[in-house]
């Protein structure tokens, strides 16, 4: 079950490759990549192999520290000493959850929250200020970067972008990703701090769930995550260790 969420989430990884502005690199021959979004915020490297190879390693940390940028590194098949040794530093811990179609929800969400499709710049833009707030990336504005990696996302057609609406005043965002495999998976699912504690969280997986068309859901908890998506329904399929490139 684990692989459904790891499936998932290099789909989603091979999109933000292909996106207009971002630049990637090829590492050997696994499959592997790093992609640069041009941003400070949303840069990764995948790699669907055990990691044992330390210049595989250097390759991706050097690519990224060229264009002063930092990465985050899922981990998921070992090899952390490896990356350890290579420069990387350990940033935290994801748990990869799911949640299949037919679960009931106990917990009822607000039924005020409304939902914009994001499909123009100007959606776009509310949907970084939306992101950067709810994701505390510092400041009250997005950077013009992200502003422009927010307009990028919604060209691709595997993405349903939205921005949550409460009386009048955007409250979250987040991202649906349609795989090839039948999964949804979940990005950018964030609520602003001060439209906290209204219900637009289980709104907004409400929403999910009904674009979803009953497709099994997929995705990476933080820790402060975790106990929302238990509470509404999610299991818990195992850690996933993230490095980044900066000890910052």
């Amino acid at each position: 079950m684990m692989n459904d969420a790891l499936r998932n989430m290099k789909f989603f990884m091979e999109r933000l490759k292909n996106l207009p502005s971002s630049e990637s690199l090829t590492l050997g021959d696994s499959g592997g990549f790093c992609v640069s979004t041009r941003t400070e915020e949303e840069n990764w490297i995948y790699f669907p192999e055990r990691v044992n190879d330390a210049e595989t390693v250097r390759k991706a940390a050097e690519f990224f520290r060229e264009r002063n940028e930092t990465a985050l590194w899922p981990v998921f098949d070992g090899g952390n000493e490896i990356l350890t040794e290579g420069g990387m530093f350990h940033d935290r811990q994801l748990r990869a959850m799911s949640l299949d179609s037919e679960c009931s929800v106990s917990i009822r969400g607000n039924e005020s929250v409304t939902f914009k499709a994001v499909t123009t710049r100007e959606d776009s833009l509310r949907w970084a200020k939306s992101a950067w707030l709810g994701f505390d990336y510092g400041g009250d504005e997005p950077s013009e970067d992200y502003c422009e990696f927010a307009g990028n996302l919604t060209g691709c057609r595997d993405f349903v972008v939205c921005v949550s609406v409460l009386n009048g005043r955007d409250a979250g965002t987040f991202i649906a990703v349609n795989d090839d495999a039948g999964f949804t998976g979940v990005y950018y699912f964030a609520v602003i701090p001060e439209m906290r504690r209204k219900g637009v969280a289980v709104s907004m997986m409400n929403e999910i769930r009904r674009l979803s068309q009953g497709k099994k859901i997929v995705l990476q908890a933080t820790e402060s995550g975790v106990p929302f998506y238990s509470a509404y329904g999610f299991k818990d399929l195992g850690g996933i260790d993230v490095y980044s490139t900066s000890e910052q």
